[in-house]
């Protein structure tokens, strides 16, 4: 049986998604997505467009991204990355040349264990 952190999805860089979408395992996302994102572990690339609302377990981000924000673990903001967001995180790490513009507020890991499961659908 295979464990779902094995499982990779890619969003390819010609690839514009519009929606609520889950992902369970490991996102790539190297294109343009709006909406609602729920995943587990969600890495964005350097051409990356997104405008969304995420919860996520882990979330690095390398491209531009617009939207709320929460992570239940930990938040990491590339050399790359243009964000404005409103946060909220247990652990972020900003590289040096990172943007951020907004808000971020940090969340213990009490209030995550009794928020809902991740993924609900």
């Amino acid at each position: 049986m295979r464990n779902t952190k094995d499982n990779i999805s890619i969003i390819n860089s010609t690839s514009k998604i519009e929606g609520i979408l889950y992902f369970k395992g490991h996102v790539i996302i190297e294109g343009a997505i709006e909406g609602t994102i729920l995943a587990e572990t969600v890495f964005t690339e350097a051409e990356s467009r997104v405008n969304a609302n995420i919860k996520a377990a882990s979330l690095t981000i390398a491209g531009f991204f617009e939207g709320d924000i929460e992570v239940t673990d930990t938040l990491t903001l590339l050399k790359t990355a243009d964000v404005k967001s409103q946060i909220r995180c247990c652990k972020l790490i900003i590289d040096e040349g990172g943007y951020l513009n907004g808000s971020v507020k940090f969340i213990s890991s009490e209030s995550i264990n009794n928020s809902p499961p991740l993924l609900e659908h």
